[in-house]
């Protein structure tokens, strides 16, 4: 009895003794929350406790300590800095995107940020009252596949296939959490967190279920892609070395050199992992181009080998744990099938379609782009949804450019996908109807596409591009800027330490601001030239130090209520279409006009400001969510054309 009594006494006392450390800077939370960025003085800062979070009053500025956490990860870094990576708790049970990162030298609590929820009522509901199974059956239903991944035999255990741990499979157990949406901190429920794999249609989600209701509260996507639309061309990189291994005379590709291995194998136009094969040769000179497309692999492989390479030794992470994490690509995935994605544990990639030229998505580019979606899972684990789902892909172009820029210097550029077809362009966003403004013109609204990751991505690309490259003009809301470039080498290093080192799962475009220049100050020093410049980048594209709160004008110019006169749509194709549409045009004169879709009763599908130039004009939409049906478009709210949707 003594010893528990004890125990409790140091609890109690450990979450309300206050010292008095002097904060230098202190950034407030949203509502419902501590700060989000907490530094201290050098010379007076709190000594680090494992398993202790420190947090600071608002009003007072007094300290105490949390040890209501879990520890996720932790690692140090070249400049001596050891960060620990911690998960709030309660009632023994991890709070969802309620994450601390304490950034710690010498023993001491330098600063830390991130979320983590205040004033949380301690009779919050620990106990379900609904069962697992019939929650499970609720998280289906949200999901409504046709087919999921563990009901076949060769599906239901496929981990097995990228993973050493030979229990785990792919149906859905759950995790009890608490969660709170990003809106509102406070309202925490009780919820079991499902992981459902689906084969058909394909998709990894994250449903979260209200322990007492029923109610679905969230939905989280897992597979990260890279678009779903291009064209391919040829095989790109040319003459290369890669590492493979030889057993009983034959070689197939992999390796061991490379932390726990590249591993790049072949499914065969199938869906099922446990099915794949090795890509294999006899002579170990990979020149296998045949009718199915081999040649391909090689590219997959290599891209994955530069991309190890590139992360090693920039930033001497070994692959995207830190822990040797095997890099598996898997290779000519199912049939007609264009696209790419990571979904938490492999690359994977189509062969394509025979609209765009059947031509697999195994560009160099887009395979660094793959594998830091792993890598961002490993660390600031981004949600893959509005703000923070265009930071994730944001990041992705970043360093699969920059990746390509690493292997490849000879035959580099600043476009996503140019080797097979131009998906993005971080130079010049506009030109493939991506902003390079915050909330500009071409800034998307809508919930598709996961609420615009791949469209709204174009802000952080091209505070990339002029970050590393430079520039000068004058932005949406008539800022007029100038930015001196400082290098590929210096950017990519703060936005590799804004990534790994300080954001959390539900960051957005001001805490990128707030990082970044928090990252160039670690690494250049406070008021050096290197700070200045992302600053100014930053406020090139939107992302001003007040831009929390503030709604700003897109500049867009007036939109004439009719376009007989001025615009004629041409054609409008393919009709009968799936998930995507062409418009062909012709406009008198440049400017900028309206398109936008609705669907037969008039709701508003899709909305946005494009740019057009005399003459004629090409735009192409995409349209992944839309379910069978008719649809109106208007362009400058003015009817243009029918078309239909049928899968």
């Amino acid at each position: 009895m003594k010893r528990l009594l004890g125990a409790a006494i140091y609890i109690f006392c450990c979450g309300l003794f206050t010292q008095a450390q002097k904060v230098t800077r202190l950034e407030a939370g949203d509502k419902g929350l501590h700060p989000s960025l907490i530094e201290f003085s050098s010379t007076n800062a709190p000594v680090f406790k494992k398993g202790n979070v420190v947090i600071v009053n608002n009003n007072d500025l007094k300290s105490s300590v949390s040890a209501n956490t879990i520890l996720l990860n932790a690692d140090t870094d070249d400049l001596g800095f050891e960060h620990y990576r911690y998960q709030q708790i309660l009632n023994g049970i991890p709070i969802e995107n309620a994450i601390y990162i304490l950034h710690i030298k010498t023993g001491k609590v330098l600063s830390e940020n991130g979320r983590w929820i205040k004033n949380i009522p301690l009779n919050s509901i620990r106990i379900p009252g609904i069962a697992e199974a019939d929650a499970l059956k609720i998280a289906l239903k949200k999901v409504n596949a046709q087919h999921y991944k563990w009901e076949d035999n060769e599906e239901n255990t496929p981990a097995k296939a990228t993973t050493e741990d030979e229990s785990i499979t792919l149906y859905p157990k759950a995790k009890l959490v608490y969660y709170a949406s990003e809106d509102d901190a406070t309202a925490l429920h009780l919820a079991y967190k499902f992981d459902i794999y689906a084969k058909e249609p394909l998709s990894r989600q994250l449903i979260y279920i209200d322990a007492q209701t029923g109610a679905v509260l969230s939905t989280k996507e897992l597979i990260e892609t890279i678009d779903t639309e291009g064209k391919a061309s040829t095989v790109y990189n040319g003459i290369q070395t890669v590492k493979t291994t030889l057993n009983n005379r034959v070689y197939s590709l992999k390796e061991t050199t490379r932390g726990n291995g590249i591993i790049t194998l072949n499914l065969q136009n199938r869906t099922v992992y446990t099915t794949a094969v090795d890509f294999t040769d006899a002579d170990n000179n990979w020149n296998n181009v045949n009718a199915v497309k081999d040649q391909y692999a090689t590219d997959a492989h290599w891209g994955a080998e530069k991309t190890y390479d590139f992360y090693l030794q920039n930033f001497k992470r070994n692959s995207i744990d830190n822990k040797g994490f095997a890099l598996k690509s898997y290779v000519h995935y199912n049939k007609n099938y264009f696209n790419a994605f990571w979904d938490g544990s492999v690359m994977t990639y189509g062969d394509g379609n025979a609209f765009y030229g059947n031509k697999p998505l195994t560009a160099l580019d887009i395979c660094g782009h793959e594998i830091t979606h792993g890598l961002t899972s490993y660390t600031a684990d981004l949600n893959y949804g509005k703000e923070s789902g265009a930071l994730n892909e944001g990041f992705s172009d970043i360093f699969g450019t920059a990746i390509e820029w690493f292997a490849r210097p000879v035959k580099k550029d600043w476009l996503i996908g140019s080797d097979f077809y131009t998906l993005r362009s971080m130079s010049n966003p506009n030109a493939y109807n991506q902003p390079d403004t915050y909330k500009g013109i071409y800034w998307y609204t809508g919930n598709n596409d996961n609420g615009g990751v791949h469209t709204n991505s174009g802000v952080l690309n091209y505070w990339f591009y002029l970050l590393s490259n430079g520039g000068n003009g004058t932005n949406d809301k008539a800022f007029s800027f100038k930015v001196t470039g400082i290098g590929m080498q210096k950017a990519q290093a703060i936005a590799y330490r804004t990534l790994v080192t300080y954001l959390v799962p539900t960051s957005v475009y001001k805490d990128a601001r707030i990082y970044s220049i928090k990252s160039a100050e670690d690494l250049f020093g406070k008021g050096s030239n290197e700070v200045s410049q992302t600053i100014k980048a930053w406020d090139a594209v939107g992302v001003t130090e007040n831009v929390t709160g503030i709604v700003y004008a897109t500049n867009v110019p007036h939109v004439n209520a009719g376009i007989a006169e001025e615009v004629k749509v041409k054609k409008l194709y393919p009709n009968p279409t799936q998930n995507y549409l062409i418009i062909e045009f012709t406009d008198n004169k440049p400017g900028t006009r309206n398109a936008a879709i609705y669907d037969i009763s008039g709701k508003l599908i899709y909305d946005r400001y494009i740019k057009t130039v005399q003459g004629n004009n090409r735009l192409q939409i995409n349209l992944p969510s839309l379910v069978d049906g008719t649809y109106v478009l208007k362009v400058d709210n003015v009817h243009s054309g029918i078309f239909s949707v049928k899968h």
